[in-house]
């Protein structure tokens, strides 16, 4: 779709500068649908590079969650766990220990919010016994903090997700609005260079919509190659 999308907005930027160098004369004019082009342009440009920027800060995010996991198991979990596990002794409760356990680093990110509202809940129960063995008095609120903030990347990511998708959808319409232009342009050029084979020739090769080699830039999404051309 992507491949796809590049070729057509492409195709709207030969077809207006097509416009600027052969104006229509007479009675003819493509006014109208030129304005629509012109919008379809403009439009496609912007949902172009919030697409882009979607992407890009929905990768950050992602990053950002795994790097707060990573954090709070070893700040937060690992010594909860292991002063948990200190105290198995002959005579000691083997409680704590065996409820308290180190939740696996690939888990996702909901699963592992799952893992620290267990810890936390349990933890709580221990909460005299974890500080005398030598936890600071306020560990849980500083788990509680950790946990909360790495609860909130699940909504800034999923506000990026739903700002590409809709990027993805707006640029879709507006292109099939451009496409639409173009076929009421086309009317217009063949009527107004009618016997002229030479702008009719530049006009079918402005308006077809073109295959892209293959490679990284036919892979690429559209939002890329529309700041090019905008630029």
């Amino acid at each position: 779709m992507y491949a796809r999308q590049k070729q057509v907005l492409e195709s709207f930027v030969r077809v207006r500068t097509f416009l600027e160098d052969h104006p229509a004369t007479g009675w003819l004019t493509y006014r109208g649908a030129r304005e629509t082009l012109l919008e379809v342009l403009q439009r496609a440009f912007t949902h172009a590079g919030t697409q882009l920027s979607g992407s890009a800060l929905q990768r950050g995010e992602s990053r950002h969650q795994r790097q707060l996991m990573l954090r709070m198991r070893d700040r937060h979990m690992r010594p909860i766990v292991t002063i948990a596990r200190a105290q198995i002794e002959p005579d000691s409760d083997v409680r704590m220990p065996v409820a308290l356990r180190l939740p696996k680093c690939r888990l996702g990110v909901t699963t592992f919010l799952h893992a620290c509202d267990g810890m936390l809940e349990v933890a709580e129960r221990f909460e005299a016994e974890l500080v005398e063995l030598g936890l600071p008095s306020d560990f849980l609120a500083r788990f509680r903090e950790a946990r909360e903030e790495l609860d909130l990347t699940r909504t800034r990511r999923a506000e990026h997700t739903s700002s590409h998708v809709g990027a993805r959808v707006g640029l879709e319409v507006a292109l099939r609005r451009g496409r639409r232009a173009v076929d009421r342009l086309d009317a217009v050029v063949r009527v107004a260079f009618e016997g002229d084979e030479a702008v009719l020739a530049e006009w079918r090769s402005a308006k077809r919509v073109r295959q892209l080699p293959g490679g990284r830039d036919a892979q690429a999404p559209v939002g890329a190659l529309a700041l090019r051309l905008a630029a």
